[in-house]
């Protein structure tokens, strides 16, 4: 590879942070293009992973996304609890 030559920034990421970051992308409805042109999306994986890091540690567009991963998550368990109540009753 020469000097000049750019690699794409997805080849910087662990297949593991790929795979959070698929998934982060779904969950948020926010393209992965997008996601991947944030400057700090890798420090928010970590910290996403990091759940007992402080909230002031986080800046406001890592805070956004952080809100949409545990709203959406709530949505699910809440769609899981509303079923099963509804097969019971």
């Amino acid at each position: 590879m020469e000097i000049n030559e750019r690699q794409p920034f997805e080849s910087f990421l662990s297949p593991r942070q790929l795979t959070e970051l698929k998934i982060l992308s779904t969950k948020t409805n926010i393209a992965f293009h997008e996601l991947l042109a944030m400057p700090s999306i890798v420090s928010l994986l970590e910290k996403l992973n990091n759940t007992t890091e402080l909230n002031d540690e986080l800046n406001n567009k890592e805070m956004i996304l952080r809100n949409k991963v545990f709203i959406n998550k709530n949505k699910e368990v809440l769609n899981k609890t509303q079923k099963a109540l509804d097969h019971l009753g």
